[in-house]
């Protein structure tokens, strides 16, 4: 029982990261032809449609979704349904924790995590692995000692969260390893090689 338990969980693990990036494309392609194929065959009765013209589509808009994005036509309104979206209870939650992953996995350098480091407290044999999130602590409110220190964040393995340490400079040391690749190892608590 303990080797089918083994492989099935094995079989289960293997899959579940698969489904979870596939499956939200698959719909939204899905969606988008089905979308296409309605607006097609409105537009233009009688003539063929070709399977697959919704995801052409579908990729074009996005496209221009983020083009316009880059202007200031669509900022205003979508900064208002954003504002909106914040005060609806639970779905400002949902909303604020989808919007900062997506600020992460943006291209937009300034906003992912800085410098990979590892944190050493003086006095303790242990170091830990973070990324520096705000190496400048100008606008921080009062309470908050800022003097010589940048802020750390350090992420718990295998959760979603981690702390964030306000540390002096001198505890932290540059680490040769990508961000993506040391975000990878400290969520699994490093059992990857």
């Amino acid at each position: 029982m303990k080797t089918f338990t083994k492989y099935f969980l094995h079989g289960v693990f293997t899959l579940l990261p698969l489904i979870l990036t596939i499956y939200p494309l698959y719909y939204f392609f899905v969606w988008s032809d089905s979308l296409a194929n309605r607006a097609f065959v409105w537009l233009f009765p009688g003539v063929p449609y070709i399977a697959g013209t919704g995801i052409v589509i579908g990729l074009i808009a996005i496209f221009i979704l983020g083009l316009l994005m880059s202007t200031r036509l669509l900022r205003g309104p979508i900064s208002l349904i954003e504002e909106l979206l914040r005060h609806i209870p639970l779905v400002k939650t949902l909303y604020n924790a989808i919007k900062e992953l997506t600020n992460y996995l943006a291209p937009d350098q300034d906003r992912r995590f800085g410098k990979v480091v590892a944190v050493k407290w003086p006095g303790l044999p242990v170091e830990i692995v973070g990324f520096i999130t705000r190496p400048e602590l100008k606008d921080m409110p009062k309470g908050i000692e800022t003097s010589g220190k940048v802020v750390v964040y350090i992420p718990m393995s295998y959760q979603v969260g981690g702390f964030s340490f306000f540390l002096p400079k001198d505890w932290l040391t540059p680490v040769d390893l990508s961000v993506d690749d040391a975000m990878k190892h400290t969520l699994t608590g490093w059992i990857t090689k």
